[in-house]
Formats: C-alpha cells, sequence, structure tokens
C-alpha cells in the first residue's frame, strides 16, 4: 500500500471517527478536520479542509450527510508560508470544486479542495506554515511542517534470476539515499509493459503491476540505504498479476525504481496509532492543528521520486519467458 492509499485510510479512521462517548444531539460547533501533504515534486498542492460533521436533533444521520454546508465551510481564507525568509513568502490556496468524488454515504454534490503551487528547490530547507483564517469566527487556526526533500535513488542494471539452481535465492539492491527531513518511507518497483492485440500488434495498451519492497520503514534523513528485493518474489508478483490471455501479446518496458518520503509528523502520528495490545486499548488522536478548540488533523509533507532503470537482456529474456504471453 502506498502513501496515498495509506494516508487516506488514516484520516478516515483517525480524523473523522467519532468518539464513542459523543453526543450525537450536543450544540453545533464548527470544527474543521484538515488533512494536507506538501510535495515539492507535486504541481499543485492539494488542502482538504472539512467540517467535522454533525447532524441537528431535528435530522437524521443520513439526511444530513447529503447537505454540502454540513460539510463544507462556506468561506475559509487559506494561505501557505514560507517562514524561512526575511520576508515569507505567501501562496495563496485558491478553493477547487471541480475534482468529482465517487457516491457513498455523504453527498457528491461538492468536493472542495484548497489548491496552491510552490517552488521546487532540493537545496532549501523551508518550513511552511498552514495558516486558515475563518471570517465568521473571526479566527485563525494553523500548523506547521518542514519540507521534505528529495531522495536519491542509484542506477544500475537490473539482473533478475529465477528457478536457477547456482542462485536459489538471488537478490537485487535497491540503494538510495534518504531525503532531508525524510523519517520514513514506501519503496516499491513498477514493472511497465506494452499489452498488443494477437492479431493487430497496433493495438495496444500500455499496462504496469507495482511491487511493494517495504511499507512505512523509519529511517535516518540524509543516509544511504541498501535494500535487498528477492528476484523470486517479484517475478511471482508479476506472475500472480499478469493473467494468462491467448488473445494478447506482450512485452516489456520499463522497471522503475520508486520512493516515498514521509515527514516526522506522519511518522508520529503512524507511531501513535499502532495496535494498542493492553487490556485498556486507548491511543491518543494525533493532531498538529492548533488551536485544537477550531481544528483537528494533520499537515505535514511527502516526496516522490522515481527513477528508470536498465534491465538487463537476460533479465528481459527471463521476462518472456516466465511471464503469460510475453515476447522478447
Amino acid at each position: 500500500m502506498n502513501f496515498k492509499k495509506l494516508l487516506g485510510i488514516m484520516v478516515l479512521a483517525l480524523l473523522l471517527g467519532c468518539k464513542n462517548d459523543i453526543d450525537i444531539n450536543a450544540p453545533y460547533k464548527d470544527v474543521a478536520i484538515v488533512y494536507g501533504f506538501l510535495d515539492q515534486n507535486a504541481p499543485v498542492q492539494y488542502i482538504r479542509i472539512q467540517k467535522l460533521y454533525q447532524n441537528a436533533s431535528t435530522t437524521s444521520t443520513q439526511e444530513g450527510a447529503q447537505v454540502a454546508d454540513s460539510l463544507y465551510f462556506d468561506s475559509l481564507v487559506v494561505n501557505i508560508i514560507n517562514i524561512n525568509k526575511a520576508i515569507p513568502d505567501t501562496f495563496h490556496c485558491y478553493r477547487v470544486d471541480t475534482i468529482p468524488k465517487d457516491s457513498g454515504f455523504f453527498t457528491k454534490d461538492r468536493n472542495t479542495f484548497y489548491a496552491t503551487s510552490i517552488p521546487n528547490n532540493n537545496t532549501a530547507s523551508e518550513i511552511y506554515v498552514l495558516d486558515i483564517y475563518y471570517p465568521k469566527k473571526k479566527a485563525h487556526f494553523s500548523a506547521k511542517t518542514v519540507l521534505v526533500k528529495n531522495a536519491t535513488i542509484e542506477p544500475r542494471k537490473l539482473v533478475l534470476k529465477y528457478n536457477d539452481p547456482k542462485f536459489p535465492n538471488h537478490t537485487f539492491a535497491f540503494k538510495f539515499n534518504s531525503g532531508k527531513n525524510a523519517y520514513l518511507y514506501d519503496l516499491g518497483i513498477r514493472y511497465t509493459y506494452k499489452e498488443m492485440d494477437a492479431n493487430d500488434t497496433s493495438s495496444f495498451t500500455i499496462k504496469y503491476v507495482d511491487y511493494n519492497v517495504v511499507r512505512s520503514i523509519a529511517y535516518l534523513p540524509e543516509n544511504a540505504y541498501t535494500q535487498s528485493v528477492s528476484s523470486k518474489a517479484f517475478i511471482e508478483n508479476l506472475k500472480a498479476a499478469i493473467p494468462m490471455n491467448a488473445a494478447k501479446i506482450r512485452r516489456t518496458l520499463s522497471v522503475t525504481f520508486r520512493t516515498y518520503g514521509g515527514s516526522q509528523e506522519f511518522q508520529t502520528m503512524l507511531d501513535l496509532n499502532k495496535p494498542d495490545l493492553t487490556v485498556v486499548q486507548k491511543n491518543p488522536l494525533y493532531s498538529n492543528i492548533e488551536p485544537t478548540q477550531l481544528g483537528i488533523g494533520i499537515f505535514s509533507s511527502r516526496n516522490y521520486v522515481e527513477r528508470l532503470m536498465e534491465i538487463d537482456p537476460s533479465a528481459l529474456l527471463l521476462l518472456s519467458k516466465e511471464l503469460p504471453n510475453f515476447i522478447y
């Protein structure tokens, strides 16, 4: 599971969930749920800001969930500020309501984000503040994060061995230098192939299979690491993911090593919410939004980097033999 999927699950479980002692008909309060991760390599930064859902005593939970005003604020002023400069740089976030939302319990009539762009500077050391002004209460709430910088993935020629008695436990190395301010990583490999119609090879689609090397592993920033990857496990993952289809012809295109670096705040959130095996199971809710009476959630930083690997001809030949309907 990559960071995007994991973060989505964490937000649903930790931020939108209710305590089991909540009074459903308590007096209504505007409390914001904030979810935002800056990535200097992303062309646009998206921040989600919603209301903590509460339905009125005269409205059923299901009815209230279909009212957009119960989920979103009518007016907010949102800025992301680089405070490391003598004169801070302010990046205003504009409201985006055009991203489609899947059908579900809550209304899909509106799906609001706040978006902006920030510069990509891998040599700088920036601290960004998310500042949210709520005119109705004439109040600010905010959070702060240090920007995670790029990892460096070492280039290499990929060699694979499979069912080779000389190399029964063959591995290949995933080498990288962790980025500045990055405290945990997902490491992955994306295998991309071309799938053509057997009777018309000009008709084709490009497909891929993702292989998870490690997930949410703690690393120290700005250090060199090597993760060994089993050739057998990698190839068997591809064989399981790509079905036999005599109507298709396939060819290997590329193998890409990928890193997802996470900030110290995200590492802290994961640590606090690990399964509690004590008799009284109670984990603290993590939030770096202040003041807490106005908002809860997480504003932090992540970083995605990928690098295309050279594939040894022997590995290409092996894949064409082992994977279904592949040619060299």
